[in-house]
């Protein structure tokens, strides 16, 4: 009896389908990405992942320079929140050694604490309103071009549609040049630059898409290039291997600022960390 109970107990569950609804039946590559986007964009917080591997040949002196003198080992996970906050504790080998710090950003103020130390970093306002993690995710989904669905798969136990196409350059180097000249490298970018396909000798993005909530809860870029970007003339060669998961959509997130920062220049922690 107990084991007929058994069986039955499961038949009942797999007739009610565990699950929800695909909502991505019928819909294209295109479709997915750009719905996906709108969705994840108007999200007002929640919980992600990156990590990064990035050897990048940039024509800048300064922080810039002195940040990308080495090739970057950088993961961590976070939380973000909308206007743009959000809060991450990393790993970052930047040369020397692995270093363990938190960054977070709290309104137009960025901070770094490493070593307990808690630093208010002394950047540009626009520059620092630009860094938004609850954009992450879609901004690497934005690299693509030439999208097809691979198939599905599961992402962190929640059935996903996996997406891969290549990279588009021009979106690539004016969002990397964008960020590189609010850092301080003159001439970084060209916006609106043209950009021929097919200069990388690697560019795919990789996008996994919610079934049941057309959310983007992960995406991926590979980069190679020994070129320079088009679109963005102080890069002289890239190689980047990036990642953002994303979870508990919507769940809600603490960000605050560390108590007691002194200010410091984006030239002196540069100094600090690459050397």
């Amino acid at each position: 009896m107990a084991l007929t109970a058994l069986v039955a107990g499961a038949a009942l569950l797999a007739g009610c389908g565990g699950g929800g609804t695909d909502m991505t039946q019928g819909m294209s590559a295109e479709q997915l990405l750009t719905e996906s986007a709108k969705r994840t964009e108007a999200l007002t917080s929640y919980r992600f992942g990156v990590d990064l591997k990035a050897d990048v040949d940039i024509d800048a002196d300064g922080a810039v320079g002195t940040l990308l003198a080495n090739p970057l080992d950088i993961n961590g996970e976070g939380g973000a929140k909308d206007p743009g906050d959000f809060t991450l504790d990393l790993t970052a080998n930047l040369g020397p050694g692995p270093i363990q710090a938190n960054v977070t950003k709290v309104g137009d103020s960025l901070y770094l604490t490493v070593l307990g130390q808690a630093i208010k970093l002394d950047i540009d306002v626009n520059t620092v309103e630009s860094l938004d993690a609850t954009q992450l995710a879609p901004a690497i989904a934005g690299w693509i071009t030439n999208p097809t669905i691979v198939g599905t798969e599961d992402v962190n136990g929640v059935q996903v549609v996996h997406i891969r196409g290549d990279v588009d350059e021009t979106a690539l180097a004016e969002d990397i040049g964008g960020l590189a000249s609010g850092l301080g490298a003159e001439g970084a970018v060209k916006p609106g630059a043209a950009g021929e396909e097919g200069d990388l000798e690697t560019g795919v993005v990789d996008v996994w898409v919610g079934q049941e909530d057309l959310l983007i809860h992960k995406a991926a870029a590979d980069v190679v290039s020994k070129d320079p970007l088009e679109a963005a003339e102080a890069v002289k060669s890239i190689d980047l291997q990036i990642s953002a998961s994303i979870s508990d959509f919507n769940a809600p997130v603490e960000i605050t600022a560390p108590s007691g920062a002194r200010e410091v220049d984006l030239d002196s922690i540069a100094g600090l960390l690459g050397g």
